[in-house]
């Protein structure tokens, strides 16, 4: 395989419509395969299950931080820090390597407890009804609506919106800036509209949290936001207002995107399977087994990137001091050594443990919570619309970081 026009491929139009095929050609030279960092970038692609559970975990492997993208730039100035999304983004915790990622990760960690889970739960199928009763209302009488929308988008917001603190009439405004700003890494010649757009959708994050801490700041509530000026103010956490806000936008857009595309594949792959269809209808208890298979069959995050800090390999393919790793989740997702049949979708695999929310120090910190109102929204809506059908072609989206639908338009029957 030459690796350089094997990228190419995964990075076209039909790659990124369909990287499955692509995926399974790689695994068939491994975990791993070396790759020309002047053509690619990337020092090495990291594909297999077991080979990035090792990386995900090995300290030799960082997150692109700050100090990284400056060292690699050389300048004055680097040019990424004119980029208020990139300047943003960098100061989460989802891109940040020790000590400061435990200096944050530990007080935002008590918002995602099992505990605050589980008092979320009634909250979450109230606000899932309510989107329900608006689908319903909007597709009377046999009109075509939006599933995405009109539900996938609005339930994820509003889950979030509970958590951090959002208040409800606020919430539709987020998924119009969540998107542009989370799409700022999306790789391609198309990546400075990207950037344009979310450096906009930043700027606007930025000063509505900012508001935001100020309220809770004297009017706390029990919240995300508010737990967290609490622990500053005991002294249990550490960090400034720019990295609050900063954290806050970016713990809104991960709890957001990933929940978002979930439930618009996991409604596609059911409505092309009754039988599947009909088992989470009528035995919600099956629901977790479901989410993890929609996860693993069609993963909404497909790709992270990692950077060695001295010369290593993996498995067996050299990677340089400062090279850097494109990680594929969603092909260790269908690694046929992990999952055997990785092409069917079988939500009664035994052991079936996904790549989706990664592994390792970087694990999904909102994992948990994107699971439950998966788990939670899907059976919901097939109860509600025993009838509910495709009304046209789902249009996908035309991205490799996010793998989902932009459009699914239905009728509720």
């Amino acid at each position: 395989m030459q690796t350089a026009i094997a990228l190419r491929e995964l990075f076209s139009a039909e790659g990124r419509r369909d990287p499955y095929p692509f995926y399974a050609g790689l695994h068939q030279v491994g975990q791993a395969a070396p790759l020309d960092p002047v053509v690619d970038r990337y020092s090495v692609v990291v594909h297999g299950y077991e080979a990035i559970e090792k990386l995900t975990r090995d300290p030799v492997f960082k997150m692109l931080d700050a100090a990284y993208l400056d060292r690699l730039d050389g300048r004055d100035e680097p040019l990424w820090r004119r980029r208020r999304s990139l300047r943003v983004l960098q100061q989460t915790v989802f891109f940040l390597n020790p000590p400061d990622h435990a200096r944050l990760r530990r007080p935002l960690a008590q918002a995602f407890t099992a505990r605050r889970m589980a008092r979320l739960e009634p909250a979450i199928v109230r606000l899932v009804d309510r989107r329900l009763d608006q689908l319903e209302e909007a597709g009377a009488g046999g009109r075509t609506v939006d599933f995405m929308k009109l539900f996938a988008y609005p339930v994820p917001s509003d889950v979030i919106g509970e958590l951090v603190g959002v208040p409800e009439e606020d919430r539709p405004w987020f998924p119009p800036r969540s998107e542009p700003f989370s799409l700022v890494l999306e790789p391609g010649p198309q990546n400075w509209r990207y950037l344009q757009a979310g450096d906009a959708a930043a700027a606007e994050l930025a000063a509505y949290f900012a508001r935001l801490v100020e309220t809770r700041r004297s009017a706390p509530r029990d919240d995300l936001t508010s737990t967290l000026l609490e622990q500053r103010a005991s002294g249990a956490a550490e960090f400034s207002d720019e990295e609050l806000v900063s954290n806050l936008i970016g713990v809104y857009n991960a709890g957001f995107l990933t929940s978002v595309h979930s439930i618009g594949n996991g409604l596609i792959l059911l409505m092309e399977r009754p039988a599947h269809r009909a088992e989470l209808r009528d035995k919600p208890e099956v629901a977790p087994a479901y989410v993890e298979e929609i996860l693993r069959y069609k993963t909404p995050v497909q790709f992270g990137v990692r950077y060695a800090t001295e010369d290593t390999e993996v498995m067996g393919v050299p990677v340089p001091e400062g090279g850097e790793a494109l990680v594929l989740l969603g092909a260790a997702n269908r690694d046929p050594r992990r999952f055997s049949d990785p092409d069917v979708f079988d939500p009664h695999r035994p052991d079936n443990h996904t790549m989706s929310f990664s592994v390792g120090p970087h694990y999904c910190l909102g994992a948990a919570l994107s699971k439950l109102e998966i788990q939670l929204a899907l059976p919901m809506v097939l109860r509600r619309f025993p009838r509910l059908a495709l009304a046209g072609s789902p249009r996908t989206l035309d991205l490799m970081t996010f793998h989902g639908y932009q459009e699914i338009p239905v009728t509720l029957g």
